[in-house]
């Protein structure tokens, strides 16, 4: 028997698929391309790791894999990606994201495969005007603008659905702002930073230290998707939050940096983060990152003892280490 990790070569995936390999379980990642040759996360596990590559879109191929691999359960972390792209592509990524999630669901629920895990978006929640007080899972501001949130929100409902009408052992979890071994290079302003220092550039500019992130790192985030998996009984809950739960500003971030790359010169100035511009083939969208609450993670700490462990600092530090040394 064995759990399968759609999107099981992504930052989230392959993290999430190395902690399930760490407790001996056989893990079978299903994503549209095989892992690298110099993949730091999945090396090393032998026959208790396989790889079969295809796509979500493709519901007879992910019976196919569920049958011959004994799948007992599935982690479901594979999406369209990066976010700005689903907005260049719409149907693309509707397909992607809202059928892909339903075959998997499908496929759980025809096969009595449980539990499903579905990795949604924090972005689901919208954009309050209180920007202060936790958000808790009901708290979600609608309409919601951007091909990406809103395809997670349906995937949300979908999960729900399975639920309460199929009865099958399924739940969501809404990831925040993910950094860590196994993410590459992207528009976002801590990304933006730690990419340059390992270039060895310095990193000035004149304004966005007061700009606020519920960063998470990776590890904290698998192992809480681990954690609720683990559940012997269908969770309480079709959704939880899981991120740090605290807010870190752009001039922690800096601080931070500052002490991983002392001989670089790396300063951000008061104010907000000035919006970015992510390139596409038809236009470029300019996004200016938003001003949001932290993530209320009371739930699932209570009903699977999530709890975040690592801190802008440390994170930082590990994810430089896991560079420098390939150690996990």
């Amino acid at each position: 028997m064995s759990v399968l990790v759609t999107g099981g070569t992504g930052t989230i995936g392959s993290n999430v698929a190395r902690m399930l390999l760490d407790e001996g379980k056989k893990v079978v990642v299903f994503d549209r391309a095989a892992p690298r040759s110099d993949n730091k996360i999945l090396s090393g596990y032998g026959d208790r790791l396989t790889v079969e590559v295809g796509t979500i879109t493709d519901l007879a191929s992910m019976f196919d894999v569920a049958s011959t691999h004994k799948v007992e359960s599935i982690i479901h972390v594979a999406a369209m990606l990066p976010p700005h792209q689903n907005n260049l592509r719409p149907v693309d990524g509707l397909t992607v994201n809202i059928i892909g999630t339903a075959n998997v669901l499908e496929v759980g629920r025809t096969l009595g495969i449980g539990p499903v895990v579905v990795a949604s978006a924090a972005g689901v929640m919208g954009r309050p005007k209180d920007v202060v007080t936790p958000r808790q899972e009901e708290d979600v501001v609608l309409p919601l603008a951007g091909i990406y949130p809103l395809s997670k929100l349906a995937c949300e409902q979908l999960v729900y659905t399975y639920r309460h009408l199929y009865k099958v052992n399924t739940s969501a979890v809404r990831p925040r702002n993910v950094y860590g071994p196994g993410a590459a290079p992207r528009v976002q302003p801590l990304f933006e930073m730690f990419f340059d220092a390992l270039e060895g550039k310095d990193f000035v500019r004149s304004s966005g230290s007061d700009s606020t992130f519920d960063y998470t790192y990776v590890k904290d985030l698998a192992k809480g998707i681990v954690q609720l998996h683990a559940l012997k009984d269908t969770a309480p809950f079709y959704v939880y939050n899981l991120s740090r739960g605290k807010i870190t500003s752009m001039g922690e971030v800096a601080a931070a940096m500052r002490k991983l790359f002392p001989k670089q010169k790396i300063e951000v100035g008061p104010g907000a983060w000035e919006g970015v511009v992510e390139g596409g083939k038809e236009f470029e969208l300019t996004v200016h990152p938003a001003v949001m609450p932290p993530q209320d993670v009371s739930r699932a700490r209570q009903d699977f003892g999530y709890a975040p462990q690592w801190d802008i600092e440390g994170g930082l530090a590990d994810w430089l280490r896991w560079y420098k040394t390939g150690d996990y």
